[in-house]
């Protein structure tokens, strides 16, 4: 029996094994009820769980973690890791089911296409969850910016009708609406707990979603808290200039999906024109 057909079928057995395993419930072990009653002790972890592996791989360091993009997405490390372990355990096992049903139905992929085709699909699927990070957080971003420059604006108002800088932060925070504004709230509300100035809430922030424009903002609030600064201008003038980038980008952006309209314009047309003289050809040198 050729080697690589062995590979194949023991891959597309751990999947399924994988799969049954987590589908079904496990019997609960004394000694891990036990520890959990009393509090002491370590629950053994089933090796061939899919949670333990992304246990495992979540604690390696050479593996990257969009980190900033999950906070600001709310999934948790973990359940991410899950989704990508469980995506690559899929891409493994679509090869070898394909080729079993070929195999079934009298006809057989080469050889080394079950090996090769399925570790390309795994990995492709093990690294697609990191690409839908990326993109759902870049979305979430961009919305975030538009939601700043709305804060900005009432933070403006409130520090000039006389709030102190805490205050006019706080209340502009409440003031509006929206998922990016009860983060803000809520990063404010924190560091109101725990006895720091609402600038670094709003650092602390930043630095976990990684959207530049809160550090510029807890800087500036930093100013007008330390030293007291009118920050009216200021406040002003960033509002201003997000909302420049942001038409720039947006104008850039529907630039080029104007841009790219051209290509299946042309194919549409091609396709048209390809209809209309296919019969005088065939009729010319049919």
């Amino acid at each position: 029996m050729n080697i690589f057909v062995i590979i194949a079928g023991a891959l597309a057995g751990l999947g399924v094994y994988l799969a049954i395993s987590q589908l079904l419930p496990a019997p609960a072990h004394l000694d891990a009820v036990l520890a959990r009653i009393h509090g002491t002790g370590s629950v053994e972890r089933d090796i061939t769980s899919i949670r333990s592996v992304a246990r495992h791989l979540n604690a390696q360091t050479w593996l990257p973690v969009p980190a900033p993009d999950l906070a600001l997405l709310g999934q948790d490390r973990e359940q991410w890791m899950v989704s990508k372990v469980s995506c690559g355990l899929i891409g493994l096992c679509l090869i070898p089911v394909l080729d079993v049903l070929l195999l079934l139905a009298g006809d057989r992929l080469p050889l080394e296409v079950p090996v090769v085709g399925s570790l390309a699909v795994g990995l492709a699927l093990f690294l697609a969850p990191d690409l839908v990070v990326r993109v759902n957080a870049a979305e979430k971003r961009h919305d975030f910016r538009h939601a700043l420059t709305s804060y900005l604006d009432l933070v403006s108002l409130e520090r000039g009708a006389g709030a102190a800088p805490t205050q006019a932060l706080e209340s502009a925070a409440v003031i509006g609406g929206g998922w990016a504004f009860a983060r803000i709230a809520g990063a404010l509300s924190a560091a109101r707990k725990a006895g720091r100035p609402p600038w670094e809430g709003l650092a602390d922030l930043a630095e976990e979603t990684g959207i530049q424009e809160l550090v510029d903002l807890a800087e500036i609030a930093a100013v007008a808290g330390h030293e007291g600064a009118s920050i009216l201008q200021t406040l002003s003038a960033k509002a201003e200039s997000m909302r420049t980038e942001a038409l720039s980008a947006t104008k850039a952006k529907a630039g080029s999906r104007s841009t790219t309209m051209v290509v299946p314009i042309v194919l549409l047309a091609s396709g048209f024109l390809l209809l209309l003289v296919f019969p005088m050809v065939y009729r010319t040198f049919g």
